[in-house]
């Protein structure tokens, strides 16, 4: 089961506890799911949080959200299914998977009417810096109007990509503070800061960074590991990476002659590239001298050249240049040929917003992440999907997870034995869920066994049965905890290495697949929402 399912079954189970036992019950639940999660605040470091966004835009936990439904006077609660939202030419397993676009929701009536409510998963912000607070910080830039513009540009270029709106400059504050503005935040606020500060910089502006933000950036030197090999009297000479020089073209070996020979400290650059080299000669190799080195490069073709690590060597001119307080000569022949990492002086000086990698501002990332399931009121009534026409879930699900399993026990995929165990759940007298616990456990164990199961269907059984003790709490019916165990175990829907990630080479074997799965799936759905409103 899905952790949003999990959450739907949950929220709809304690929303029908009597308000006298509401707390009681609310604890005991709280004590099963453990410390990694909360359902009396909102948006704890380290915690799954449950909590609503009411019809008028208040952000309540489930039991402020409780309380309020309460005092409207509380008459009910289901879950109802408004049919996929995905997009029409995707199968609604696929979609459900991908893109979240199952569309259960929770249908909740007080005296005042009624109200659909739909789960929205809310991710804490990946960096310090909230969306919210970066928008401020834009906002307090030199040349603010041209920053706006910019952000606008990298927006509306990810959200045309992504089949979203556009946003211009007067609206970047406005959407960062949307959900949808702090998930795109999320992905992308590294590439937002970057922005803000080229287009600072272009201006001819230093970025402003008031005091109460600085805790929110950083800058990060690439090579701070590798100026950590060098021995201290050596530190003077280390060449920054965006620094450095390579030659282009076809004749490494030969370029590299001409360029050493055109430094007036020749013969220490062969000394010391030598020494470099020979760090790497296998015992029982004859090692490099200047002389067999110069020879080497003079005459080597390109296969005998790939033996050579260039880096090193151009690394080694470099730094002995730096040790001398010169900068290389390079020669006129060889001035189209050697080209720096990072931007030159030259290219910066024509255009400041050329950086390189240790100067560039990064968001600091947030260690304290949390989680929030957020049921948002919704404020477009969709009609409910109508139930297929069939006399019994419970028939149509078990006859789905038939087919599938027989597909899938042909076509030799280990999804074959889920499928069975769905059934298993449903369907075996052996033993009860409500009596379940560390006891049963053997029995559980010994029926399983009995059946063929495998060892690992086992370990299946035993992390999915865990959901069984939550539901415990409320109490549920023996075939209500059966459904919810079956639904969670059946639901194979998700991303690679999933059942929507099984293809069969035939086009035959292709359909038989689609359609068995889609039939699944439409039954797993529905017969999961009965088994939500089941006591």
């Amino acid at each position: 089961m899905k952790l949003d399912d999990l959450v739907l079954a949950l929220t709809v189970s304690l929303l029908r506890v009597e308000r006298e036992r509401w707390l009681e019950v609310l604890s005991q639940v709280e004590v099963e799911l453990g410390s990694g999660w909360t359902l009396r605040l909102l948006e704890i470091p380290g915690t799954y949080s449950v909590g609503a966004r009411t019809p008028k835009g208040q952000e309540l936990s489930l039991e402020a959200w409780r309380e309020l439904l309460d005092a409207e006077g509380l008459q009910g609660v289901r879950a109802i299914d408004l049919g996929s939202l995905g997009p029409a030419e995707m199968p609604e397993h696929v979609a459900a998977a991908f893109i979240n676009s199952e569309a259960l929701v929770l249908d909740v009536r007080t005296r005042n009417g009624s109200s659909l409510y739909q789960l929205e998963t809310v991710l804490s912000s990946a960096s310090l810096m909230s969306p919210r607070q970066f928008a401020e910080f834009a906002r307090l830039q030199p040349h603010a109007p041209k920053v706006m513009e910019a952000l606008a540009r990298a927006i509306t270029e990810s959200n045309q990509l992504n089949q979203r709106p556009a946003v211009a400059p007067s609206q970047v504050a406005d959407y960062l503070r949307s959900r949808e503005g702090a998930g795109l935040f999320d992905l992308l606020g590294g590439d937002l800061l970057r922005e803000l500060q080229v287009t600072v910089l272009r201006q001819g502006a230093q970025v402003l960074v008031p005091e109460d933000h600085r805790a929110f950036f950083r800058t990060l030197d690439p090579d701070d590991f590798e100026r950590s090999l060098l021995p201290p009297d050596r530190l003077a000479e280390f060449v920054p990476s965006d620094e450095r020089l390579y030659l282009s073209g076809d004749d490494f070996g030969r370029d590299f002659v001409a360029l050493v020979e055109a430094q007036p400290f020749a013969d220490d650059i062969w000394r010391r590239a030598v020494e470099n080299l020979n760090r790497f000669i296998p015992d029982g190799g004859a090692p490099h001298t200047p002389e067999s080195l110069k020879a080497l490069l003079s005459t080597a073709g390109a296969e005998a050249m790939h033996a050579v690590p260039s880096g090193n060597l151009m690394e080694e001119l470099q730094m002995c240049c730096k040790a001398h307080g010169v900068e290389p000569v390079i020669p006129a022949a060889l001035r189209e040929r050697v080209r720096a990492l990072g931007p030159t002086r030259e290219a910066r000086e024509k255009d400041p917003g050329l950086l390189p990698e240790r100067e560039w501002m990064r968001l600091v990332p947030n260690d304290a992440r949390y989680q929030l399931y957020l049921f948002s009121a919704l404020t477009m009534a969709r009609s409910p999907a109508l139930p297929r026409p069939t006399t019994d879930a419970r028939v149509e699900f078990l006859a789905s997870l038939g087919d599938v399993a027989d597909f899938a026990e042909r076509k030799g995929s280990p999804f074959a034995e889920a499928f069975r165990l769905a059934r298993f759940c449903l369907e075996n007298t052996g033993f009860r869920l409500q009596d379940y616990g560390p006891s049963r456990v053997g029995a559980v164990r010994e029926a399983l066994r009995s059946e063929g199961f495998s060892e690992r269907a086992w370990e299946v059984f035993e992390r999915r049965a865990s959901l069984v003790t939550l539901f415990q709490v409320f109490p549920s019916s023996e075939e209500r905890l059966r459904g919810l165990l079956a639904c969670s175990v059946a639901d194979v829907f998700g991303g690679m290495g999933s059942w929507n990630d099984e293809f069969f080479e035939t086009d035959d074997d292709q359909a038989w697949y689609e359609r068995v799965t889609q039939q699944l799936f439409r039954a797993l759905r529905e017969f999961f929402v009965t088994m939500v409103n089941a006591r």
